[in-house]
């Protein structure tokens, strides 16, 4: 499994309804989720191949940023 994180511009779940009904098909109600507590609002998803420019695409495309966040799992000394 890959787990990707972005930092986006989707600021409420309101926000959610133009990027909900794909996320949704491509990677299944339950892999992707949204921090909006965060001052990033970060969306998480996990998938089964990395595919950040695909879900990048997806919300630009809707009129929102959204940068994919590399990171090291030795960052978090795993």
């Amino acid at each position: 499994m890959n787990i990707m994180i972005f930092k986006t511009s989707v600021r409420d779940k309101n926000e959610l309804t133009f990027v909900r009904p794909l996320m949704n098909i491509l990677f299944g109600e339950k892999n992707w989720t949204f921090a909006f507590e965060d001052e990033d609002k970060i969306l998480r998803v996990v998938g089964s191949i990395p595919c950040g420019r695909i879900i990048e695409e997806i919300f630009r495309s809707r009129g929102f940023m959204c940068d994919e966040l590399h990171y090291s799992l030795s960052e978090f000394n795993v």
